[in-house]
């Protein structure tokens, strides 16, 4: 019997360390996760989803809750507005896309936005006004951050920020139909906004940013409790437990 050949023997040798690497990564994961370093836990409830966006800039959305009507806002853009294009064409609606960013205002207003998406300068967090933002340390990263952690810079700049209900108000809306937040370790105040102010969402995706040095976990398992207590049910999170996506049922 002949011997494999040496393209299998290579095609062999690559499956199989690619499966030992992702291997590894997927037991590093659980350790850290038992040890306390990272947040996993199973979906609640089983609803007809899909992630719309990118790998970098993808969310996962409940499936036959939105039409061309919808309330849509998205907090937090970066370079990145795949998840607001991809809804927009699937049914469109209008997503009303909130980021303080200079830079990314910039690349946005250079690259164009589609029709049905409209930008709002300031940022949404838990206070009216002017906030410091903290530089990331690498000048080609964009993710700047109202909280100071290892990946910032000792540089800051002031941006407009504002409440989720006075922004709410200012759009005249009184609901909204989805929430999407990557807003860099702000997204526990929003959270809370949302629980003591009876504030509707009726889905709510969320970019958790517990692997920040000074973020615990148990942030955003408090975090997650709370929307389990206003009727919000987990029904999808990403494989490194950072994004998180819930759906309003009830209490």
């Amino acid at each position: 019997m002949s011997s494999p050949s040496l393209s299998k023997r290579l095609a062999n040798f690559t499956y199989n360390s690619l499966n030992k690497v992702w291997l590894t990564k997927v037991l590093m994961f659980k350790f850290r996760t038992f040890l306390g370093y990272e947040y996993y836990r199973r979906p609640q409830i089983d609803v007809d989803k899909r992630i719309f966006g990118s790998k970098y800039g993808g969310h996962c959305v409940a499936l036959n809750h939105l039409d061309e009507n919808s309330i849509v806002y998205s907090a937090g853009l970066g370079l990145d507005i795949t998840f607001d294009e991809e809804l927009i064409d699937e049914y469109n609606l209008s997503v009303h896309g909130f980021d303080p960013t200079p830079k990314s205002i910039k690349h946005l207003k250079a690259h164009g936005m589609p029709d049905g998406f409209y930008l709002h300068e300031y940022g949404i967090s838990n206070k009216n006004g002017s906030q410091t933002f903290h530089i990331p340390v690498n000048p080609d990263h964009v993710s700047h951050s109202t909280t100071k952690h290892r990946n910032t810079s000792t540089e800051a700049i002031e941006v407009t920020m504002q409440t989720l209900q006075t922004t709410m108000q200012q759009l005249g809306h009184d609901s909204i139909d989805l929430l999407k937040m990557d807003i860099e370790g702000s997204e526990y105040d929003v959270i809370d906004e949302i629980c003591r102010e009876g504030i509707t969402v009726r889905q709510v995706l969320i970019e958790f940013h517990h692997h920040f040095d000074n973020v615990a976990v148990s942030s955003t398992k408090a975090a997650v409790a709370k929307l389990n207590q206003f009727g919000y049910k987990v029904f999808n999170i990403s494989p490194d437990g950072h994004e998180v996506s819930f759906i309003l049922t009830g209490r």
